[in-house]
Parts: structure tokens; C-alpha cells; sequence
């Protein structure tokens, strides 16, 4: 918390004030960047005219947002261990709004006769589940402790094979 309340310009009594500890000062701003991510994925829904942007979007976003949460704090891997219950939870609530948006795509892509889906549900967590294992993938073999960013190979990959994934989907659930 001393570290934390120096790199704000804070006391930590005025930290404690708003938080109990530096894994709510974690939580907070997770959140905070998830609700960030919605309202710009909202945005990016509303805007764009084919829905193969949307997904686009989405990716780009998504990946903005793993490397944010990545540099969060600069936690550690015991420190990680420490919050994970508490952003499973987290997570898990995003997952739900993350299968909401993906799900509303395809519905978009469907009425726009862009697509064709029998099951909305499992096309939606399919590509959520897969691009989730892109990411962790690129992470595997990486140390953990101390992980603040992706390095710049696996970065790349990830793009290339998120790309490689988008193009993938959206030709097997396309109108053609």
C-alpha cells in the first residue's frame, strides 16, 4: 500500500479511506476497465455498418484490455493468488456481458442477412471461448511472476492468430 499511495501522491490513510487493501484497489479498477470495454464495444456496435467489424472491434478491445489489466498494479503471481476469488467472480459476471455482446453481433449479422446461425448461444461462446485460448496460449511458457506485458513475439502472434480466427468464423457463419 506505501507504493501504491507514493506512485498516487496519496497518504495511505486517505488510500485506506477507500480501500481495505491493494486487492480492492485491484478489483476497482478491473471493474472500472471492464465497464470502459463495454462502453466502448457499445459504441463500436452502434457505428459500424458491417458486423465483421464489430467482431474486429471487439478483438482490438478485447486485447487493449488484457494488456491494461496486465500492467494494473504490476501484481505479482502470490499477489495474484491472492485476488483471484475475488475476480473469478469478476470475471465471470464479465464473461456473461461478453456473451451478450457477441451473441448481439451475430443476432445483428443475422437479420442483416450477413449471417447464418441455427444457435446464437453456442456460436457466441465458441468464439469467446477460442479467442480466451488464444490469449492463453500466448502466456503459456512465460514466466508468471512478474508478467507485466506481453512481449512483443507473442503479441504479434496473438494478433495474427486472433485475425486468422475472425476470418475463420465469419466465413462459416456467412450468407454466401
Amino acid at each position: 500500500m506505501n507504493d501504491i499511495a507514493d506512485d498516487i501522491a496519496m497518504s495511505k490513510a486517505s488510500l485506506y479511506y477507500y480501500f481495505k487493501d491493494k486487492e480492492s484497489i485491484f478489483i476497482a479498477v478491473a471493474e472500472k476497465e471492464q465497464k470502459y470495454f463495454i462502453q466502448e464495444m457499445k459504441k463500436i456496435i452502434d457505428t459500424s455498418f458491417k458486423t465483421e467489424y464489430m467482431l474486429l472491434g471487439y478483438v482490438d478491445l478485447r486485447i487493449k484490455l488484457l494488456k491494461n489489466l496486465l500492467t494494473l498494479g504490476k501484481f505479482s503471481t502470490g499477489n495474484y493468488l491472492e485476488v483471484k476469488p475475488l475476480l473469478n467472480s469478476l470475471m465471470q459476471k464479465f464473461r456473461k456481458e461478453e456473451m451478450n455482446m457477441i451473441a448481439g453481433i451475430i443476432k445483428i449479422g443475422i437479420e442483416r442477412k450477413e449471417f447464418y446461425v441455427e444457435n446464437i448461444k453456442i456460436n457466441a461462446e465458441f468464439f469467446i471461448d477460442t479467442l480466451r485460448g488464444l490469449r492463453q496460449a500466448a502466456f503459456s511458457g512465460l514466466t508468471e511472476s512478474g508478467l507485466h506485458a506481453l512481449p512483443p513475439k507473442e503479441d504479434q502472434k496473438l494478433k495474427q492468430q486472433t485475425l486468422l480466427l475472425i476470418g475463420f468464423f465469419i466465413k462459416g457463419i456467412s450468407n454466401k
